[in-house]
């Protein structure tokens, strides 16, 4: 008889318990992404919410990774049935996430209840996200038994979230809609349990296996039916749905009308006239009409409405291509025959992108979505108008319009506007704010009238066919007591400027919606009031404190202070350079999958190294390692800092080369800290990844609600250079 070689079977142990952390990493991204899109989509794509639910999956998942005794060992069976749990639950949390509006009775069409919409959201994550940080927990457990260490048990993990990260992009890129990825992921998670299971070949092992890809098949082959049907829950009379690399697309069809929603939220209808008035009233200030640029949302009849005019060129720059080749088929005839019109141009691109080549424009009309995040931030900011301006020939005009309130402007609402108008006036001489439930901002560095007369003779001349403009809604509109009081308003708020680098339109976006649920915030300067910003910087202070404090009196503290701190910062930064990375390029959705990729690979690598360096013969002296990690991760930072403005950081290159390096000092903090002075792997399993995920939570919050958008790039970009030199204080 032959013998087998021990070595053999420990490399195939190895390799086995390797696919169990790869595994738990692929289906944890994947599943999140899945998920948070469903929520994005059911609470109408508020960022915030989506902010949230990031934040609610890293603490869930934190949670998964301390349950239990810290010396207990996993059961192989135990942690196959944890696969097989996840595989049952996420399919069925899409239908939960998807029927969310009708269990808690919401009004079609507005906002829950804010307690309503975390206790749903809540509900939709923590289960799910428990289950993925129980999975670490176990299978790195595992994993260290085979005399193995957990920053390598770290490494695999990462891995597999790099493949998983690259799926869900290149997939969604191919089409493939949001439930099907969820299949595809529940898929995943059923191979493992069954390959976990499959030395134990009986005939009803067997079985199962056959009934579990039959029932895969007829899912697969059914999603988009089963989509649909899920759609109709919420929308009635739903024709059509389809995910986009950017968002989710609706249309309904009821008596002869279309709606259109984006992330839930409508976006246009068939019978409005929102078009008409947007064209019809910012064109009166101009009489040169021969070139026009469109910015996004030509299907909501701005093209319509333009060809009424005497224009010669349209061109019209459309980002998202899936959208448009969907939309055309349930158009009504005139504005898809104006989309046709051989005046007109269409090129899918991005709008700033587009800008760069300097073409001048009599008229640029500006369609971009609200600024409810740092992904439409951008069209809002002095740089983008700027580059309007640049694109503008002598006497020409720009315009965009903005959701606003008709009769009453809170605090909030008067300071984003004020940010918007503060902008703007950086790049153009003339600026006219016309009032209404839509602010329509006219802008010029020529003149611009309010003299009723001159404008109602331009529009008589034009004979222009029209539902709600007309010579006397023209007068009402310039001549009403808003017309003076947003002008003086606007002109003497002293709000900072919205920018690139500081998105202070964004933070006030975001208290302008809670406003909705809490009216006290109407009140105050919003969210970040001075009293607000002070008790945030009172509690960074405390924290802080606290640490000095617990470094010096418990090594246990001290290791899981400096993991935290990595969490916290390696978040930070990798939100930030996402953000630089959006307001450069266009949208970020597009390429967040090779991003995310890039962070997970450094992560990766990081833990991977360390790991080698410690058990290696050529090793060092640990304290110095961990030393020279954090001094080069200090270095990045600053690095990051001098290079966050120059044209050559913008690339998707050199932000993925720094998100690699994010993801590779993170990583390799934690493994140093796993390793160093340790002699039981398996007991730090607990404390050190979940003391990772809970600093990853707090820095995802704390950089979008609070660092990004109040301090700005810059300045968060130093405090991160100081916080990291500060962690060498916690080197065991």
């Amino acid at each position: 008889m032959y013998s087998v070689n021990p070595n053999f079977i420990k490399l195939k142990t190895v390799i086995r318990k390797s696919v169990f952390l790869a595994g738990v990493g692929f289906v944890s991204i994947l599943g999140q992404v899945v998920i948070l899109r469903e929520l994005s989509e059911a609470f109408f794509g508020i960022e915030l919410i989506y902010i949230l639910s990031l934040g609610a999956w890293l603490l869930g998942t934190a949670i998964g990774a301390v349950i239990g005794k810290k010396s207990s060992f996993p059961n192989r069976r135990n942690i196959k049935n944890l696969f097989f749990l996840f595989a049952l639950i996420l399919p069925a949390d899409i239908l939960f996430i998807r029927g969310i509006r009708k269990i808690f009775g919401a009004v079609p069409g507005a906002f829950m209840p804010f307690t309503e919409q975390i206790l749903g959201l809540l509900a939709a994550l923590i289960p799910l996200s428990i289950i993925t940080g129980l999975l670490f927990q176990w299978t790195a457990k595992l994993f260290i038994s085979e005399k193995e260490t957990l920053a390598k048990a770290y490494s695999f993990e990462s891995a597999g979230g790099v493949i998983g990260g690259l799926t869900s992009t290149l997939l969604l890129s191919a089409g493939l809609q949001n439930f099907t990825l969820a299949l595809l992921c529940s898929s995943v998670s059923m191979s493992i349990f069954f390959y976990a299971s499959s030395n134990k070949l009986k005939f009803t092992f067997k079985i199962s296996l056959i009934v579990a890809a039959l029932i895969f098949i007829v899912l697969f082959a059914s999603s988009r039916s089963i989509d649909r049907w899920m759609t109709s829950w919420n929308y009635e009379g739903a024709a059509e749905s389809l995910d986009t690399p950017y968002n989710r697309i609706t249309i309904t069809s009821a008596a002869g009308q279309y709606c259109v929603f984006e992330d839930g939220a409508l976006c246009y209808e068939s019978e409005g006239v929102s078009a008409e008035e947007f064209v019809q009233l910012s064109t009166l200030q101009t009489n040169r009409l021969n070139s026009v640029l469109v910015l996004g949302g030509g299907f909501h009849g701005i093209i319509f409405e333009l060809l009424k005019l005497p224009v010669d060129k349209i061109n019209y720059v459309e980002i998202n291509r899936p959208m448009t080749k969907l939309l055309m088929d349930y158009l009504p005839a005139e504005i898809y025959n104006s989309l046709l019109n051989k005046k007109v141009k269409i090129t899918y691109d991005d709008p700033r992108k587009y800008l760069n080549n300097k073409k001048l424009f009599d008229v640029i009309l500006i369609n971009m979505p609200e600024p409810t995040s740092a992904q439409t931030n951008r069209f809002y900011t002095k740089e983008f108008f700027s580059e309007c301006s640049m694109n503008l020939a002598p006497k020409g005009i720009a315009a965009f319009k903005i959701q606003s309130s008709e009769n009453l402007w809170t605090s909030a609402l008067q300071n984003r506007n004020s940010s918007i108008y503060n902008a703007l006036k950086i790049s153009f001489k003339n600026i006219i704010v016309l009032p209404g439930t839509r602010n329509i901002f006219i802008a010029s560095n020529d003149s611009l009238t309010g003299d009723t007369k001159v404008l109602i003779d331009r529009f008589n001349s034009r004979q222009v066919s029209a539902k709600l403009v007309s010579p006397p809604y023209i007068s009402y509109i310039y001549s009403n007591d808003r017309f003076a009081e947003i002008q003086n308003i606007l002109s003497t708020n002293g709000t900072e400027a919205n920018s690139d680098f500081k998105p202070a339109c964004y933070g006030l976006t975001i208290s302008i919606w809670l406003s909705k649920f809490f009216p006290q915030l109407n009140s105050s300067t919003g969210v970040f009031s001075s009293a607000a910003k002070s008790l945030m910087l009172i509690a960074i202070a405390a924290v802080l404190i606290l640490l000095i404090y617990l470094k010096g009196k418990y090594v246990k503290a001290k290791r899981a202070a400096l993991v935290f701190g990595a969490g916290f910062i390696g978040m930070v930064m990798e939100t930030l350079l996402l953000i630089l990375y959006q307001t450069k390029n266009g949208i970020l959705y597009r390429d967040i999958g090779a991003l995310l990729m890039m962070f997970m690979l450094g992560l990766s690598l990081g833990a991977f190294a360390v790991d080698n360096l410690f058990i290696s013969e050529r090793n060092i002296k640990p304290t110095l390692a961990g030393r020279i990690l954090i001094l080069i991760f200090f270095a990045a930072n600053l690095g990051a800092y001098f290079l966050e403005g120059s044209e050559y950081f913008s690339g998707i290159i050199p932000i993925g080369f720094a998100l690699l390096l994010d993801g590779f000092f993170v990583s390799g903090i934690f493994a140093y800290a796993s390793l160093n002075k340790i002699e039981n792997q398996a007991e730090q399993v607990k404390p050190l990844y979940s003391a990772d995920l809970i600093g990853g939570c707090v820095g995802s919050v704390a950089s979008s609600l609070f660092l990004i958008p109040v301090l700005g790039l810059p300045a968060t970009l130093l405090i991160l250079a100081a916080l990291t030199l500060y962690l060498m204080s916690f080197l065991a």
